[in-house]
């Protein structure tokens, strides 16, 4: 089955925000300390993350 080039595109932008959001859980999270620099970061690439899941699931329908 070929997918169309929105689907693609949807589906990788989609795998994308999954991955950048699995890095955060296990790498970020953990790591970081009582550091409210850090804590911001982890809150703006959250909400990153979260944008291209719903990007890309948008564009996979």
């Amino acid at each position: 089955m070929v997918m169309s080039h929105n689907s693609l595109t949807g589906a990788l932008i989609f795998i994308t925000g999954v991955f950048l959001l699995i890095f955060i859980a296990i790498k970020l999270y953990p790591a970081m300390k009582k550091d409210h620099d850090a804590t911001v970061l982890i809150a703006i690439f959250s909400v990153i993350g979260v944008a291209l899941v719903g990007m890309g699931g948008w564009l996979c329908l």
